[in-house]
C-alpha cells in the first residue's frame, strides 16, 4: 500500500495547476452601485418603519393645532335666511346685525291675533242684560280663508309631485297637517263669532276682557320672538366662520356663525397618541415645533379626558383618521422674537421621555468634562 500526499490547490480562479488562465472580460459587466441601489429601494419600506419605531421610542410627538377661543352664535327661532349682513373675517362689535331670518307662519299668526284684538276692543259690553254686543270677526275669517286656500293649493302641488316621485311622505304629511290647522282655525273663528254675538249674560263682559288680556300677552310674546329673527353679535371680535346664504332654512338652535372675541388668547389643542396617554397630565411641559423649525415651550393646563379625531390639517397615514387624547396647552414665554401664532396653524408637540433626557444629560456631562479638561490644559500651559 502506497500513500501519496498531494498538496491542495490554492483557491485562485485565475490560475489552474500553477498556470495562469487568461479569461476574457465579462461581456455584460454591471457596476456594483446599481445592485446596492436596487437593494436600498426594495428595503426602503422596512427601513422607514424601523426608523419610525426607533424615533418614536426616543421622541414622543403629538400633533397639535393653535386655536383661539370662539363663540358660537345660534338662533333662538326658526325661519328662512332673508338677509346676511357680514362676511367671514369681518370685524364686528357687540350688537352688529349678522343675519335676518323670515318666518311667514309667525307673521301670519301675529296678523290674525291683532285683527281679533282690534275686533274685541271695539266690542261694547253692557253692565246689565239690556245691551247686546256686536262682534264682527269677518276680517280675521277672511285672512284664515285665504290661508286655507293657499294651503289647499300647496297640498295639490305636493300630491302631484308625490305621484311623480319628486316629493317625500314627510312633505305630503306636512302639507296635509298645515291644511288641517287652517280648517281648525276657521272653525275656531266661527265658534268665537257665535259665542261673542250671543246676547250677554252676567259673565259676557268678563269673558271679553279676559280674551283681550290673553291676546295682548300672546301678541307680545310673538312680537318678541319676531324681534329675535334679527341675530346680532354677542360681543366684539372677528367672524371666523359663516356659511349661510339667503334662502337657507334654520331650526331653533341652528348655528349662525363663529366669532373670535376681541383680545382672546391663543392656546394649543394637542392630541396625544392613546399609547402615550400617561403624558396627558396637568402641568407637564413640552416643546412646540413650528413648521419653520422654530421652537417654543408650552405647558399642559387642562385635560378634558376625551378623545377626538386629529384635525385634517395634519397629514393622514394611509388615509386613516387617527384619534388622540385631547389636552390644552399654553405657551410659557411671551413670544418676543419667536414664531408668530396663527389661528389654525398645525404644529408638533414633543414630550421628554427617559431616553432623550438621558441622552441630553450624557451630552451635557461630556461637554462639562471636556470643558474641565480644556481648563486644566490651559492652566498647565499658563503655569
Amino acid at each position: 500500500m502506497k500513500v501519496r500526499f498531494v498538496e491542495p490547490e490554492r483557491i485562485d480562479p485565475n490560475r489552474d495547476r500553477g498556470i495562469a488562465v487568461p479569461y476574457a472580460p465579462a461581456k455584460r459587466y454591471q457596476a456594483h452601485w446599481r445592485w446596492y441601489l436596487i437593494l436600498l429601494v426594495v428595503s426602503s419600506p422596512l427601513l422607514y418603519f424601523a426608523g419610525k419605531v426607533a424615533w418614536s421610542s426616543v421622541v414622543i410627538e403629538a400633533p397639535a393645532v393653535i386655536s383661539q377661543e370662539q363663540i358660537t352664535v345660534r338662533t333662538s327661532s326658526q325661519g328662512y335666511v332673508d338677509e346676511v349682513f357680514v362676511k367671514p373675517m369681518t370685524e364686528v362689535v357687540s350688537g352688529t346685525p349678522l343675519v335676518r331670518l323670515r318666518n311667514p307662519a309667525l307673521s301670519t299668526r301675529i296678523g290674525q291675533l291683532q285683527a281679533e284684538l282690534r275686533t274685541l276692543e271695539g266690542v261694547k259690553v253692557a253692565d246689565g242684560a239690556n245691551r247686546t254686543p256686536t262682534v264682527n270677526l269677518e276680517d280675521q275669517l277672511q285672512i284664515a280663508n285665504q290661508l286655507r286656500e293657499q294651503q289647499r293649493q300647496r297640498l295639490d302641488m305636493v300630491e302631484q309631485l308625490y305621484d311623480q316621485g319628486a316629493a317625500t311622505d314627510a312633505e305630503r304629511a306636512a302639507a296635509r297637517s298645515d291644511l288641517q290647522q287652517s280648517n281648525a282655525r276657521i272653525a275656531q273663528i266661527n265658534q268665537e263669532m257665535i259665542t261673542l254675538n250671543k246676547p250677554p249674560d252676567g259673565t259676557a263682559g268678563q269673558e271679553v276682557r279676559a280674551r283681550i288680556a290673553s291676546l295682548r300677552s300672546e301678541i307680545a310674546g310673538l312680537e318678541k320672538q319676531n324681534e329675535s329673527l334679527l341675530v346680532t353679535a354677542p360681543s366684539a371680535g372677528r367672524v371666523v366662520d359663516l356659511v349661510l346664504v339667503k334662502g337657507d332654512q334654520l331650526a331653533v338652535g341652528g348655528k349662525i356663525a363663529m366669532i373670535a372675541p376681541e383680545g382672546s388668547d391663543l392656546h394649543l389643542d394637542a392630541y396625544v397618541p392613546p399609547k402615550y396617554s400617561q403624558y396627558a397630565r396637568d402641568g407637564l411641559r413640552a416643546t412646540v415645533v413650528f413648521p419653520d423649525g422654530r421652537q417654543r415651550l408650552a405647558q399642559i393646563t387642562d385635560v378634558p379626558e376625551i378623545t377626538q379625531e386629529i384635525p385634517i390639517a395634519h397629514p393622514e397615514i394611509f388615509g386613516a383618521r387617527e384619534v388622540g387624547v385631547l389636552v390644552r396647552m399654553k405657551f410659557l414665554d411671551d413670544g418676543t422674537g419667536q414664531a408668530a401664532l396663527i389661528d389654525g396653524l398645525p404644529v408638533t408637540v414633543r414630550f421628554e421621555n427617559r431616553w432623550n433626557t438621558r441622552l441630553r444629560n450624557d451630552v451635557l456631562a461630556a461637554l462639562r468634562s471636556g470643558w474641565a479638561s480644556l481648563q486644566s490644559v490651559l492652566d498647565y500651559w499658563r503655569s
